[in-house]
């Protein structure tokens, strides 16, 4: 079949063919786990605790869309996310004012997540590019130092508006040169 072009009508299944793959690649997805380590317990009533370690980057966001599933397991306990900037900011703040300039469940600028929200329901977010941690807080009263909370979170790949374009813009481009590259 390629014998019945020239070289932009093979150029041209190329583009195609990449086009269709980036489509059907997007359109089935990604997913992979993981849990969140190191996270401190949190001893101290509403005050929020940091994981040492961020979550997994999306340097690719404009390329591709990553909706991220946090759950964990104590209903005993608030997680959340905050940006680099907020878990900085907070840890600067020494415990005994931690309550008194918005480093508590309630008042702490969380990127996702609730204080109030359930273990069992978890919450979803969008991804951004950009540094992000867990923070994590005691609902009523502090739990006893050495418990573990269990935190685990699933990322969903798939298309972006961006990588949608470009998979069809490709597959347009693709079948332009092969019908002008007919011979």
């Amino acid at each position: 079949m390629l014998s019945r072009f020239d070289s932009k009508g093979k150029a041209g299944a190329v583009f195609a063919t990449l086009g269709i793959l980036l489509l059907i690649a997007g359109m089935i997805g990604y997913t992979f786990t993981g849990e969140i380590e190191d996270v401190p317990t949190p001893t101290a009533t509403n005050q929020a605790f940091f994981a040492d370690e961020p979550l997994p980057e999306n340097v690719l966001s404009p390329f591709v869309a990553a909706e991220v599933t946090i759950t964990w397991d104590r209903d005993d306990v608030w997680i959340g996310l905050v940006d680099e900037d907020e878990k900085k900011r907070c840890e600067d703040v020494p415990t005994y004012f931690a309550n008194g300039v918005g480093c508590d469940g309630s008042s702490i600028k969380l990127v996702a997540g609730d204080s109030a929200a359930l273990a069992s329901d978890g919450f979803t977010w969008e991804m951004e590019s950009g540094t992000y941690f867990a923070a994590l807080g005691a609902k009523d009263s502090g739990i006893p130092a050495g418990s573990e909370v269990l935190v685990e979170y699933r990322v969903d790949l798939g298309h972006s508006l961006l990588s949608l374009l470009i998979s069809i813009g490709a597959i347009f481009i693709g079948a332009v040169l092969m019908y002008y590259g007919r011979e």
